[in-house]
């Protein structure tokens, strides 16, 4: 089965493909992809986030391994049967924990030593465990162990972990082939996850590029770009994903890893990325922020009591075509629990839309970065509204 299919585009610049996934379904990129930590997006539940247009969430496979447990995600029939979700689902590895704070983690060239930030028990990860994770969650991407480093790390420090990260990916794939087949995994009859490497290399153009060269090498059926967004400025950050886009495969799918504002997810596009996660659109609903084509509106500021109309003029999720925004205002002030809900609906259905505009563009064989990113955006909410 091929993997990854363009429909537009190639290696150099904005492209609109088909990603097919182990379960079956296939899903077009550019994607975007909730964040559900916990396995669950925050306020939504599964049909809510189907009528967003969402068809692809990402969890993380470390956590739930930990909390509810693998062997009752297991039990449950695994993760998409036991949330209830009926799309697509990445898994991401827990590397990421790495640099938070709780988590007291020490690497080394084995695995990871860390504790539990449920129960403060001490935990060992190592890659071979979480390629077993994937398995038996039965998720349909599952991304590689692999070594962040927390932003401000020293040259010799980024250099360390993308020569881990590096290693780490060399046994992540070579224990998936020597434990799964094709068509079946070790555990029941859980299908087999397509496994993504990772990037790393920080915001060193050299160590990224040696990085990513030796990935591609290792011929994964994706490619993640991680390492970025975690504190460097917008100028290094798009300098480093250049580094790692212009050398991964063309016929590969390739994952800008926690990018979620609206400008940057249109810069990314025209980079040649395909996928992207964030919390950008949820957290910024539970504190009142909403996305429009100009930007973020707050839902704190008093002109919106009593105001009649939605979000925004054309907006076609179910928020504004119910609601005003004198209710929503009426709902945070109250802190009611309907608030953030009605709010993550807009934003996530705001991210959906820009993204496949941007699709709609490129399948149009129109530049969809003629203009610069922001008259982008408001380009594609104008063909929406018209």
């Amino acid at each position: 089965m091929e993997v990854f299919e363009l429909e537009t585009g190639d290696g150099s610049g904005p492209r609109a493909g088909l990603l097919r996934l182990p379960s079956g379904r296939t899903v077009h990129t550019p994607l975007f992809m909730p964040v559900a930590t916990k396995l669950s997006v925050k306020t939504l539940d599964p049909l809510e986030l189907k009528g967003t247009g969402t068809t692809t969430l990402i969890t993380n496979g470390f956590l739930s391994h930990l909390e509810p447990g693998t062997d009752v995600i297991r039990r449950m029939g695994g993760m998409h049967t036991f949330m209830g979700w009926d799309g697509g689902l990445f898994s991401d590895s827990g590397g990421f924990q790495l640099i938070r704070r709780g988590f007291n983690a020490r690497v080394t060239d084995q695995g990871v030593h860390l504790r539990s930030p449920f129960s403060g028990e001490p935990i060992f990860l190592t890659p071979e465990e979480v390629v077993d994770l994937h398995v038996a969650h039965g998720v349909d991407v599952g991304m590689v162990l692999d070594h962040c480093p927390a932003y401000g790390s020293t040259e010799q420090d980024i250099l360390d972990a993308a020569k881990r990260t590096y290693e780490w990916a060399k046994r992540s794939k070579e224990h998936c082939l020597l434990s799964t087949t094709a068509e079946t995994s070790p555990h029941d009859d859980m299908r087999v996850p397509l496994i993504f490497a990772i990037t790393q290399g920080g915001t060193y153009k050299d160590i990224r590029e040696e990085n990513t060269r030796k990935l591609v090498g290792l011929d994964f059926p994706g490619y993640g770009v991680g390492g970025l967004s975690i504190g460097e400025g917008k100028g290094d950050m798009f300098r480093s994903l250049e580094a790692s886009t212009s050398l991964l495969p063309p016929e590969k799918p390739r994952y800008f890893m926690g990018v979620g504002e609206p400008v940057d997810l249109v810069r990314s596009v025209l980079c040649g990325v395909d996928i992207f996660d964030s919390v950008f659109p949820t957290r910024n609903a539970r504190h009142r922020s909403l996305l429009t084509p100009e930007g973020k509106e707050n839902l704190r500021a008093g002109r919106w009591k009593g105001v009649e109309g939605p979000i925004f003029e054309g907006c076609g999720c179910t928020t504004c075509e119910r609601y005003s925004r004198a209710y929503l205002y009426h709902l945070f002030k109250a802190r009611e629990p309907l608030g953030p809900r009605l709010a993550t609906v807009h934003n996530l259905h705001f991210m959906q839309t820009l993204l496949t505009g941007l699709r709609k563009l490129m399948i149009e064989s129109e530049d969809p970065g003629r203009a610069g990113p922001e008259e982008t955006i408001q380009r594609i909410f104008q063909g929406f509204i018209q």
